[in-house]
């Protein structure tokens, strides 16, 4: 037998049959609905406050506990899913085991309380026999139904009722904000924590969020006084009674009526607090396991307490440790090494080619940056933009047709070069704090919840401000950290902004979770990766292992390193702007080794002997042991810079603890016999009037910042790097008349026409 087709009829609906129900009957239906208590002005608004109370589980919850045992059993098959639109009645009375009598008592009385409804349908069916063709046949069938008003509402909690795995009591609060609230009541809920789902942050997050700030005693103290001062004491009975009391021992407890307790209920639930369910011993109000401690604190308090995470020393170092390193200064020493021994001309875009880039990343040491996910890793430009920052490199323009501006050493160079690495790091802390071209990388969490007000760049100089308090090589706790730049900085990376209304820069429960997941995060950020990358801390972790391959998680604990509270020192940060470090040879200390197979090898980071090495040596590593070789192109490469075979001997004489291997000295003067090169510069030719007017302008103190010099008897000569406006009025103040002689381009004047490529 197969089922044709189902006469259809149409849907019987809750608010219709209401209409024509006794006032007996709406008594009766406004008890099971949890009303009883309710003012009566006006029966219309009853029944508007009824149909609301139908698609609410806690109205359901209440439906619930006033049916008997068997109304609720056979009220449940008719709510699934697949049962509402319509069961069969004979296979309903089956398996409810039930007499045909005490059946239809059952419906009855559901039937009066507008639960259920009934209907007698005609079913089309085909039966088919051996050898025979099928029959069609019809047939009436009562059916059973649901209002599909409140079938929801009765679903949800009649689930709770007969499924232990419904039990919300055992339950998670993150799991009961996933499976109990819909969007529109957690947007709500949200709100109250001062969070903007489908905004800044996804539901998902929100939820997350929620259950952080529900842990601190604090921010449970903040919700639980939203509610009425009766409404508290019953939350603190609650706690007392050890997180879950019955729904009929809390009647007891207050004497409410059904729509008091139905009110009550609904404040603890739209605060996260307390919830009420079906259990096996009955239906309970319960405190979710997981913050029932703090909102056991909380629910005693008379006020907020200092939550003080007291920024001192840890007791104990964290389980996992990750070494901070001076990665971004080993870093830099790697790109000036390559801008010596190859031509770098950078894309329209300004990046160095991905060529070269290839080649020069497996050296470097800092974490990779992509401005958004999938793109291409920026560590790498960023760090020629801070080189170029620090003068250290430059790129000069030329004005010649067919010649691309490439990379060269910058005016600073010399000066950065003879600077140990605390003095470096001091500069490159100072250039950091201000560079709008860097990125740094944000905490594992990190959710912004109002990018307008947004200026993080000052977070930069307020955590180092913050770690020149801390006691070198001493372990500190991350949240103390937050907890003391909360305290005396909550909201300096948020500029006053006209749109911002006065509650947001209040220091409350609500603020400190979109505080912790922007602006801590933020901080954490730093510490993770430009100042880790800096060597100025150490970073430690929970747990026993730590892989930066592995799942990105924030540290719990970080330690000022020797070098970290050198360069941070306010004391002698003056001092260093103009201190070097002496030559390997003046202190006694020689780090280069130099082999016969023509490696060298720095023992210890030396970073005046290593920038000595870089011109004409090629880079293979730079780190605590910096490995270079010598190769027939970089010596060459190092002639071209303008370093002679005896300049790169001396070099490595004074340098190196042993004397440089005769088979390398030889060798070095074989490859650079041979070379030959030409340097075209471009100068101004100037004209005199006679050789007295050249020996007198040469000879003049007021002309002499100009370099000029004598080409001949009359001819003078000036880099075309100087000001030609300033030297002709120079001249004449001199009483010396200057006429120009055709199209002179000079390095003031010679980007005008181009300059829009670049800017």
């Amino acid at each position: 037998m197969s089922l044709v087709g189902l006469e259809v009829r149409e849907m019987k609906t809750f608010r219709q049959e209401l209409v024509q129900c006794t006032e007996q009957q709406l008594k009766e239906i406004y008890h099971l609905w949890g009303m009883d208590g309710l003012s009566d002005k006006g029966g219309q608004k009853r029944q508007d406050v009824l149909l609301k109370r139908m698609a609410d589980p806690i109205a359901g919850r209440f439906a619930w506990d006033y049916l008997s045992q068997d109304e609720r059993q056979v009220l449940y098959r008719l709510l699934g899913h697949s049962a509402r639109s319509g069961t069969r009645r004979d296979v309903t009375l089956k398996k409810s085991q039930l007499s045909e009598k005490e059946f239809e008592t059952v419906l009855s009385s559901l039937e009066q309380r507008l639960l259920l409804w009934q209907k007698t349908v005609k079913i089309h069916t085909e039966r088919y026999s051996y050898k025979s063709k099928s029959v069609a046949t019809a047939e009436d069938v009562e059916q059973l139904y649901p209002y599909q008003e409140n079938a929801e509402a009765l679903y949800t909690a009649g689930k709770e009722y007969f499924s232990a795995k419904s039990d919300r009591s055992q339950m998670s609060l993150e799991k009961i904000l996933t499976s109990s609230y819909l969007a529109y009541e957690l947007d709500t809920l949200a709100g109250h924590f001062g969070l903007n789902p489908g905004v800044y942050y996804s539901r998902a997050e929100a939820r997350t969020m929620i259950l952080e700030e529900l842990v601190q005693p604090n921010s449970a103290f903040e919700m639980v006084q939203k509610l009425a001062p009766a409404l508290r004491d019953i939350l603190k009975w609650v706690c007392e009674q050890g997180s879950k009391v019955s729904i009929q021992a809390l009647r007891k407890h207050t004497g409410y009526d059904d729509t008091t307790l139905f009110n009550a209920l609904h404040s603890f639930e739209e605060y996260a607090l307390a919830f009420d369910t079906f259990t096996a011993e009955g239906r309970v109000l319960f405190v979710p396991s997981d913050t029932y401690e703090s909102i056991k604190k909380a629910t005693v308090m008379k006020e907020p307490f200092e939550e003080r995470n007291e920024f001192v020393p840890l007791a104990d170092p964290p389980q996992t440790i990750q070494v901070g390193e001076p990665a971004i200064l080993y870093d830099l020493a790697v790109i000036t090494g390559a801008i010596y021994q190859q031509t770098i001309e950078p894309t329209q875009a300004g990046k160095v080619p991905k060529r070269i880039a290839a080649k020069i990343q497996p050296l470097l040491h800092g974490k990779q940056r992509h401005r958004y996910i999938g793109e291409e890793d920026e560590y790498l430009d960023m760090l020629f933009n801070l080189a170029q920052e620090l003068n250290i490199i430059h790129l000069p323009r030329t004005s010649m047709e067919g010649i691309k501006p490439h990379y060269e050493p910058g005016p600073q160079l010399g000066k950065w070069s003879k600077l140990d690495m605390t003095e470096q790091t001091r500069l490159v802390l100072q250039c950091w704090e201000k560079s709008f071209r860097w990125m740094d990388i944000v905490g594992a969490h990190f959710r912004q919840w109002d990018p307008y007000t947004w200026n993080p760049i000052k977070a930069r100089s307020l955590i180092v401000e913050h770690l020149q308090s801390c006691i070198p090589e001493q372990w500190y706790s991350v949240d103390a950290l937050l907890q003391k730049i909360w305290d005396k900085d909550a909201f300096e990376l948020r500029p006053v902004h006209y749109t911002i209304r006065k509650g947001d820069r209040a220091k409350t429960g609500a603020m400190r979770i979109k505080w912790n997941s922007a602006e801590g995060e933020y901080y954490i950020g730093l510490l993770s990766s430009s100042l880790l990358e800096l060597g100025l801390v150490s970073l430690g972790y929970q747990g026993q292992e730590f892989s930066e391959t592995s799942e990105v998680k924030n540290p719990v604990a970080f330690m000022l390193t020797e070098l970290g509270s050198a360069a941070i020192s306010t004391e002698t940060k003056a001092a260093a702007q103009v201190s070097v470090s002496p030559p390997a040879q003046e202190n006694g200390i020689r780090s280069l080794v130099l082999q016969p197979n023509f490696e060298l090898l720095l023992l210890h980071p030396d970073m005046p002997a290593l920038y000595s090495l870089l011109p004409f040596a090629q880079v293979n590593q730079v780190n605590m042991v910096s490995r270079l070789t010598l190769t027939r192109n970089s010596v060459l490469r190092g002639v071209e810079a303008g370093n002679t075979i005896d300049k790169i001997l001396q070099v490595l004489e004074e340098s190196s603890q042993k004397e440089v291997p005769q088979n390398v000295a030889y060798t070095l003067r074989d490859w650079v016999k041979l070379y030959k090169d030409v340097k075209i510069s471009q100068v101004m030719l100037i004209e005199v009037s006679s050789e007295a007017v050249a020996d007198e302008i040469v000879s003049s103190s007021k002309l002499k910042k100009y370099n000029l010099s004598k080409l001949s008897s009359n001819i003078l000569i000036a880099s075309n790097d100087i000001n030609l406006t300033e030297l002709r009025r120079a001249l004449e103040k001199e009483g010396i008349a200057v006429r120009i002689s055709g199209d002179i381009v000079t390095r003031q004047n010679r980007y005008a026409t181009t300059s829009s490529r670049y800017y």
